[in-house]
């Protein structure tokens, strides 16, 4: 319960690591079996529960090889580009009548815009 308290910090480290290492928030979902709508959660430091907080977080340090306590100590870049774009996208309802193919298909799509974000803002 200890990270769930420290969400925030954590989600913020994790980013920047996704970052600087390459990877996507589809790349980190397929590795960890944890659905975008809930690794955006994480990002943005708001998972709304401890347990299942947890226990996503030991999956993701376990995927990427890392201690369990990284993401509580990463120190690494942090400057305005490496944060969240501030819009929110309809991919969060919770009720969502797209087939499989199509939000694959726009979850890279969101992929790109991000990296492009990233990019344009370097």
């Amino acid at each position: 319960m200890r990270l769930y308290h420290l969400q925030s910090m954590v989600g913020e480290n994790l980013l920047t690591y996704l970052r600087l290492k390459g990877y996507t928030k589809t790349a980190l979902s397929k590795m960890t079996g944890i659905s975008r709508p809930t690794i955006n959660q994480i990002l943005e430091g708001k998972s709304p529960n401890p347990k299942i907080y947890e226990e996503q977080l030991g999956k993701i340090t376990e995927a990427l090889q890392l201690p369990n306590d990284y993401f509580e100590t990463f120190s690494g870049f942090h400057e305005e580009k490496w944060q969240l774009p501030s819009t929110q996208y309809s991919d969060r309802s919770a009720i969502s009548d797209k087939s499989p193919l199509t939000e694959e298909l726009l979850n890279d799509l969101d992929e790109l815009l991000t990296v492009a974000a990233f990019y344009v803002k370097g």
